[in-house]
């Protein structure tokens, strides 16, 4: 009875590839690695290639090295060049070493010595320039022909390699057919004429088993190309599709990978930018996504990934689960981006995996592992854990160093995606978790053995469940058996201790703003909740709501967080950081303590005048309190007896505190500077002008006569009666009042001398020995004669002349006043 896995999509028994087909890589500068049955990685220098981008290898079903090329050359297991594949000699494949993705080995359904490559050329602007003919060269770059180049865009070819021809050099294996083209763009426009190609290409096995699909995208169109039994299917099913990539920006709009995921469900493309401008930089390129249909060829769906930069390499997980793309620098950080393709919203799922100087290619490997190439460097980064999320992933920077002599450029070997659909996927890998296993593998299988890395028995189960005793990393290995034959896989696995979640202390803060909400520093708990664990391993998360702490979503800023109630619940999650699934949940409270209610600022007003001291208080008293002036005074209450500004910090019993500022400003008597009088009308008025003593800032009041008020604000009076006047200034905090007398005259209109004591003598009123002493008062009867020259100190006319009494009649007189008016009218004497 044979047993399949849970992942099992359809039934062949043609081929059951183990991912050794991918056990040789060859690329850059003589660079080369060699991936074991354990999962491990050997560095390599047996090379005879040197290439900036484009390269391909294959190696057997068990792993041994085949044959590699850059696209033009092909060198054989013993690193000898096949005679009908040689560049220099004259004889080389339509592929280019400066091409993102050169070339890629197919082999044929049914026969194990035939294989093909198909190379896409880098199509250049130049060459394209001068079509039909070929560019003679120089290049813009110094490069040139035929050392760099043909001078022509040779498009989408592929050639046959036959490993059972004996080259006449000696080589294991011959090109026997070579540069077959394929049209990869539209015959009736002659721009894509000019170029045919992008530098793009990869390679998945078809649905039922019985062949591959070689996928290539130009301009807004993918070209999926059937190789079966049959050989190439040389009419490809063609999907048109966003975006549009111009040729007008070529050649740079060609650079960029392709990838389809292990599942072959999924495909990725990186285009490095999508410009307008022939030869052209810009930094505008996409990586979109879509759907591949491996049944029928077709793409479909296109949705974008990211824009707005310079991508190149792009690559899945081997489950299919995970996209990572690498970007250049442009308008985004560069560096390597991860993806969660179970995410409703892909794009929004994006999480920076990590900052590198350059993007390269990446590549997933036959061990699970995802490389990145490093431009110009004698390393490679790893992705160690590329189904995990963020930086679980475990990204490896110079994760594996080449040998001595060999270095890496942009590009690393592309292969059959199909390889590596063999992943062996663990979910819960906390300490004292039982942990699942599972082998996601496409083809049918006899038995299966399970080795779990820790010495404990092996299991024979499909999906074997396992606890494991103590943390650390274990590589556990799957021994699939299948019509006698024996296929490995391994992964490593990291079992991660579960952290301890330390009581946190409450955190409280003052209510500076009365308003219930304060700043908290939450992060202020983290080495109370880590107690002994290392902060290197273990980190500290803070968030709003449980389930918000337990799906590890909107952590809050420990540095910063304004409470949304008071008293408000954090959930402080301590995690692994090796395994952020291992993790433990705390609890605290924040919240606010009320300050002394005393106001930001007061004002107090005293004398400069009298020197006398005027009180400052906050009007808050009382043992819970404690007070700290400016001038050093710790008591409720201060006398100050001079002007300035004073601060009194309050403090309450819970250590809150909050600071008065006192401005204590000096005020003083008025100066009247002059008082306007209009008298001698019937509406007698009088305006009282004032400064301030020493121009201090104060508020007067007015009074007439009446020294303790009551005072008006204004300064003005009207209706005043005719006589003598003082007039009273107060400061209105209370810092004295001055005084002065006026004089407001009036001029009867008769007078009766009949000596009854009532208007017996006619004077004017308000005229004394203080106020217009130096006037002059003339009286004249009808005719115009001189009858009296009244003293203005005196008591008045009393109706004689020359001691005779004048008759009852009107009188006429002129006033002369000493303030310079004269005033002139008439009265009547009445007997």
């Amino acid at each position: 009875m044979k047993k399949i896995t849970l992942f099992l999509l359809l039934f062949f028994t043609v081929f059951a590839f183990a991912q050794k087909e991918a056990n040789y890589w060859y690329f850059g500068n003589n660079a080369g690695i060699h991936f074991l049955d354990d999962g491990s990685v050997v560095s390599l220098a047996d090379s005879n290639m040197t290439t900036n981008e484009g390269c391909s290898s294959i190696s057997d079903a068990q792993g041994n090295l085949l044959f590699y090329t850059d696209g033009r050359t092909v060198w054989d297991k013993n690193h000898i060049i096949m005679p009908n594949g040689n560049y220099l000699g004259g004889t080389g494949l339509l592929g280019d070493p400066s091409s993102t993705q050169s070339g890629i080995i197919v082999p044929k359904a049914d026969d194990p010595n035939i294989y093909y490559i198909f190379t896409v050329d880098e199509p250049h602007h130049e060459n394209a320039a001068t079509y039909p003919d070929p560019f003679p060269g120089p290049y813009t770059d110094g490069s040139t022909i035929p050392a760099s180049d043909d001078g022509l865009n040779n498009g989408f070819n592929y050639s046959i390699v036959d490993l059972s021809v004996i080259g006449a050099n000696g080589s294991e294996g011959d090109i026997t057919t070579r540069n077959v083209h394929l049209v990869t763009y539209n015959p009736a426009n002659i721009e894509e004429i000019k170029y045919k190609c992008s530098e793009k290409i990869t390679a998945v096995k078809n649905a039922d088993g019985t062949g591959y699909w070689v996928i290539t995208q130009f301009v807004d169109r993918f070209y999926s190309f059937l190789v079966d039994a049959n050989g190439v299917n040389e009419t490809p099913v063609v999907s048109q599709l966003l975006p549009v990539i111009p040729t007008s920006g070529y050649r740079r709009n060609a650079i960029g990978c392709l990838k389809i995921s292990p599942t072959g469900n999924k495909l990725a493309i990186a285009h490095m930018q999508v410009g307008t401008e022939t030869g052209g930089s810009a930094s505008n390129g996409m990586v979109y996504l879509y759907d591949f249909n491996n049944s029928t060829g077709a793409v479909s769906n296109p949705l974008p990934i990211k824009e707005n930069g310079q991508p190149y390499g792009v690559e899945f997980s081997p489950s299919g689960k995970k996209l990572y793309a690498c970007y250049d620098t442009a308008n985004v950080i560069s560096g390597i981006y991860q993806y969660n393709l179970e995410a409703a919203n892909i794009p929004g799922s994006e999480i920076f995996i990590a900052d590198t100087p350059q993007s390269g290619t990446l590549q997933l490997g036959p061990n699970g592992k995802i490389y990145r190439a490093v431009v110009s460097s004698q390393n490679l980064d790893v992705i160690n854990n590329p189904e995990e999320t963020g930086a679980a992933c475990g990204y490896q920077q110079n994760g594996i160093t080449l040998a001595n002599g060999t270095s890496c450029f942009f590009g690393l070997p592309p292969f059959i995606t199909s390889f590596f659909y063999a992943s062996i996927e663990i979910e819960n890998t906390c300490l004292g978790d039982t942990s699942e296993f599972t082998l996601a593998f496409t083809n049918e299988f006899d038995s299966i053995e399970w080795d779990f890395g820790d010495g404990s028995p092996t299991s024979a189960e499909i999906n074997p469940t396992h606890i494991y005793t103590d943390a650390g990393t274990y590589n556990v290995v799957a021994i699939i058996e299948y019509t006698g034959e024996s296929f490995t896989f391994s992964q490593n696995v990291t079992i991660a201790e579960v952290p301890v979640a330390n009581t946190a202390d409450n955190l409280r803060e003052c209510d500076t703003g009365s308003d219930g909400i304060e700043n908290f520093t939450l992060g202020d708990n983290t080495n109370t909740i880590l107690g002994n664990q290392d902060p290197e391993d273990y980190e500290v998360l803070y968030y709003e709501s449980l389930t918000n702490a337990q799906l590890s979503s909107g952590a809050l800023n420990p540095d910063s967080y304004n409470n949304t109630s008071d008293p408000q619940t954090i959930y402080a999650r301590v995690q692994n950081k090796n395994n952020t699934n291992c993790y433990a949940i705390t609890t605290f409270t924040i919240g606010t303590m009320g300050v002394p209610g005393i106001d930001d600022t007061a004002e107090a007003r005293i004398c400069a005048n009298t020197g006398d001291p005027v009180t400052l208080s906050t009007g808050i008293t009382g043992a819970q309190y404690t007070y700290e002036w400016s001038n050093g005074r710790t008591t409720p209450t201060i006398q100050v007896t001079r002007s300035g500004t004073f601060s009194v910090t309050v403090t309450n019993a819970h250590g809150c505190s909050k600071t008065q500022t006192f401005t204590v400003i000096p005020s003083d008597v008025a100066i009247i500077e002059d008082i306007d009088i209009i008298d001698l009308t019937d509406n007698n008025t009088v305006t009282v002008h004032v400064s301030p003593t020493g121009g201090v800032n104060t508020t007067y009041e007015f009074s007439i006569d009446r020294p303790h008020g009551p005072f008006q604000e204004s300064n003005h009076f009207e209706k005043v009666e005719p006589g003598l006047h003082t007039v009273y200034v107060s400061d209105v905090n209370g810092c004295g009042v001055v005084f002065k007398e006026i004089s407001i005259l009036s001029i009867p209109k008769f007078f009766t001398p009949n000596g009854d004591g009532v208007h017996d003598t006619w004077d004017i009123v308000g005229m004394n020995f203080k106020f217009y002493q130096n006037s002059t008062i003339y009286i004249y009867d009808r005719y115009g004669k001189l009858i009296a020259n009244i003293d203005p100190k005196g008591s008045g006319w009393d109706g004689t002349y020359n001691g005779n009494r004048l008759p009852s009649t009107d009188y006429w007189y002129v006033i002369k006043l000493d303030d310079g008016r004269t005033v002139k009218g008439h009265f009547s004497m009445i007997r």
